[in-house]
């Protein structure tokens, strides 16, 4: 009790005193009198006790901030505070820096000493953390089109990109030459041949089609599958060297005014990328699987199982279009095998022809490779409660320019996160569970920085982590999409339904479902009713913590229109002008990254959800059989495929259990809440302790379960892979397969193989499901 309430009830006490009979027969009117005044007197106490301190203006206490940190309506009032303490001036200025210049791996240490000194001016403990990865940087390029035996020169590639009067991004001395991180050094010639996206079936199509590959340079569109995909596709079949063209069907004036125009792809755009192969471990390719601090040991790059070893550039359509023609009439026409291998650049007189040229390609990609040094900055905010549990939040800062979308307008909210969260700490509030901000380096080489943190702390992480929310490109377009582990299902419905959609009168729900409905396949009943959420795909930083350490995580922002991505044209003149002007996108992102991030670190109870990973375990069995019974592959009989897709019965047993186990978690929430009361506020010592054990309990079961899917031993073929539910396929080097090792062991054609990993992933689930009921 305050002291000033002590005096009021001193002085009503005193007051009352003074009004009692001198002697015990009073008349009835003076017991009325005394009776009265003693009423009034109270009432004025109450009046001054409760009423007057709420009319004037004060500090928060901690009884206040105990509200705002745990009941409902506490919740509610933290959500208005945080919303109103967002800026839009703040989100522009943190743009603005961000975008103020070219800031690849390993060269922006000035934004990473801002990023740590704006962390520290807000009050957050933070710290540089620095790795020391092998990359490359451009020396010299060339594409040239020839004649082999006079030599004569008919063509030579440009690659720049063209200045925009009025966009000084795109007039930045520091811009980067095209080129591919990871890319081969060398220069080779060969015919040249149209492989369509370059995936591995194209390069089949091609090879059904009579077109050899071998000692070509191979073209190829960007998109469909990873740049590193259609760079191994090429080098199987036999190719010297690669070139990735980013065709207008898929971003450019197919889809709308270029860029200054509008926001799609012009002419001369370079979409730079890397060709790490992904999908067999992200991070330093020389130190697979543990941190590249300054002292670890190196393998050596040719022993290196994730780099290319043919060259490849990356090349505008202005450039590609001199190329397609070199090869019309020649081979066999794009069309003849099929519809979806004809471009956008047939407006300009391109016909797609498969080729090979009876000209020759000249490739010359000269990178010097050695070890950099990058920075990761770390922040933290000590929870009050549970300070040993930790929710992370995390962005890549680094860009192949200035990136305003990728990865510039996540960053700029990750600063702008830290301020709101340093202001609601001046009044009174902290997380109950600790916060940890992360800015990643390197990430567009190959989520370096993300990988060798995670590699490092991976003890810590499979201990504490409770979550981790990753925002890559926050903004770039306005269409909401989610990639998460299904136990995030019910919150990220939760969180979009109190941030309000842009310029409507929507939330980011209901604009979430309406964009989901759009687009979903008919066949699909689920979509009908709730928005989609994707499994996380292999090319954002939120992989190292979920399929290496096991931590549930999440990967989310706007998407939409892609023209500028990894170009000099990813300004933010072009982001000002064409995608979000005034910074409302921004703003509806942080709202959401925000608050999902306060209520993983403030619920008492987390409101994640075992029961829907469970149900998503049985829509991924029947989705994975059915794409058995659909296998069309040389090695394995049709018949085959439907026996073994038959023999799925153990998965499904064990998915049945983790169901079963999942209702224990929901029940144990239900008696908790309907026992106790989350927030354990009862005077007894014995059920104090027993609900905060329960409490514990249940908290512990739902941020560890994603710990429970993972293999000690790896995905066969992709060992730094671990989770047994999803991971990387053959040929999927960015999007996700449904139990990797269950596909790998198909390939193989083997029933015994087929049944023994089947078994072992069911292990895995029955093992999970257990680990549900342990109280």
């Amino acid at each position: 009790m305050f002291d000033d309430e002590k005096q009021l009830l001193n002085s009503d006490r005193a007051a009352e005193k003074q009004l009692q009979p001198h002697h015990e027969l009073l008349g009835r009117t003076t017991r009325f009198r005394r009776r009265t005044a003693t009423v009034l007197l109270s009432l004025a106490a109450l009046v001054f006790v409760f009423v007057v301190p709420a009319l004037l203006p004060r500090a928060p206490s901690t009884s206040d901030t105990d509200d705002l940190q745990s009941s409902t309506d506490g919740r509610i009032g933290l959500t208005r505070l945080f919303f109103n303490a967002l800026s839009t001036d703040h989100l522009r200025t943190n743009l603005e820096y961000y975008t103020s210049g070219t800031h690849a791996a390993g060269a922006n240490k000035t934004q990473a000493t801002h990023t740590l000194e704006y962390f520290k001016k807000q009050g957050i403990d933070a710290e540089i953390v620095e790795y020391f990865p092998w990359l490359n940087r451009p020396l010299s390029q060339r594409v040239a089109v020839f004649n082999s035996t006079t030599h004569e020169v008919f063509f030579e590639a440009l690659l720049r990109e063209d200045a925009i009067p009025g966009d000084p991004a795109s007039e930045d001395p520091n811009n980067l030459a095209p080129f591919h991180a990871y890319s081969a050094d060398g220069n080779v010639t060969g015919q040249l041949v149209y492989a369509n996206y370059g995936s591995n079936d194209d390069f089949s199509a091609l090879e059904q089609a009579g077109i050899n590959v071998n000692g070509a340079i191979v073209i190829v569109r960007h998109g469909k599958v990873h740049s590193s995909v259609k760079v191994h596709a090429a080098e199987l079949a036999g190719a010297r060297g690669v070139l990735i063209y980013s065709d207008p069907k898929d971003d450019g004036y197919t889809k709308g005014k270029v860029y200054p125009a509008g926001p799609w792809r012009p002419e001369s755009s370079i979409r730079r990328d890397s060709v790490l192969r992904h999908r067999i471990h992200p991070g330093d390719p020389l130190t697979p699987g543990y941190p590249s601090t300054n002292n670890s040991q190196r393998i050596d790059p040719d022993d290196a199982a994730n780099l290319s070893r043919i060259p490849s550039l990356p090349l505008s359509y202005r450039d590609a279009l001199p190329l397609l023609s070199a090869i019309q009439s020649h081979g066999v026409a794009a069309s003849n095998i099929s519809s979806s291998w004809v471009g956008g650049l047939t407006s300009k007189g391109i016909e797609y022809w498969t080729g090979p040229s009876t000209l020759e390609v000249n490739l010359e990609n000269r990178v010097e490779y050695r070890t950099v040094a990058i920075q990761n900055v770390v922040g933290r905010i000590k929870g009050w409660e549970d300070p040993g549990q930790a929710v992370i939040i995390g962005n890549h800062r680094d860009a192949w320019s200035s990136g305003a979308s990728d990865p510039s307008s996540g960053s700029a909210v990750l600063l702008e996160l830290a301020r709101v969260f340093s202001e609601l700490g001046k009044l009174g509030w902290r997380p109950r569970r600790t916060i940890i901000l992360g800015s990643w380096d390197a990430a567009e080489y190959g989520l370096i920085g993300s990988t060798e943190w995670v590699e490092e702390n991976i003890d810590w992480l499979r201990a504490s982590a409770v979550a981790y929310v990753n925002v890559g490109a926050a903004v770039g377009g306005n269409t909401f999409a989610s990639a998460a582990s299904p136990v995030f299902q019910n919150l990220l419905y939760a969180v979009t339904k109190q941030v309000p959609y842009p310029h409507s009168n929507e939330t980011v729900y209901d604009a979430w479902l309406r964009q989901s409905l759009a687009t979903a396949p008919d066949a699909d009943t689920s979509a009908k009713s709730r928005p989609a959420i994707s499994p996380l795909e292999l090319d954002g930083d939120a992989i190292a913590f979920a399929m290496h350490a096991g931590i549930s995580s999440v990967d989310m922002g706007f998407v939409g229109s892609g023209g500028a991505q990894h170009s000099n044209f990813d300004s933010f003149k072009r982001m000002a002008s064409f995608v979000d002007p005034d910074m409302q996108l921004h703003l509806a992102i942080a709202r959401v990254w925000g608050l999902l991030a306060i209520r993983l670190a403030n619920d008492p109870v987390l409101d994640l959800c075992p029961m829907c990973y469970a149900k998503d375990i049985k829509r991924i069995i029947r989705q994975f059989e059915k794409q058995m019974r659909q296998r069309r592959s040389a090695s394995v009989a049709d018949s085959k495929d439907m026996t073994i897709a038959k023999k799925l019965r153990r998965l499904h047993a064990a998915q049945r259990q983790l169901e079963t186990n999942a209702r224990i978690v929901e029940h144990d929430k239900r008696h908790l809440r309907s026992v106790y009361g989350e927030e354990c506020q009862m005077t007894g010592r014995r059920r104090h302790a027993s609900c905060l054990a329960l409490r514990a309990s249940i908290n512990d079961r739902v941020s560890k379960l994603e710990q429970h899917f993972i293999d000690p031993d790896g995905v066969p073929g992709h060992e730094w892979y671990k989770h047994a539910l999803i991971g990387p396929g053959r040929w999927t080097d960015a999007s996700f397969q449904a139990f990797p090792g269950l596909a790998a062991a198909l390939d193989t054609g083997d029933k015994g193989i087929v049944r023994q990993r089947e078994k072992s992933i069911a292990d895995i689930i029955h093992e999970a499901a257990w680990f549900l009921r342990e109280v």
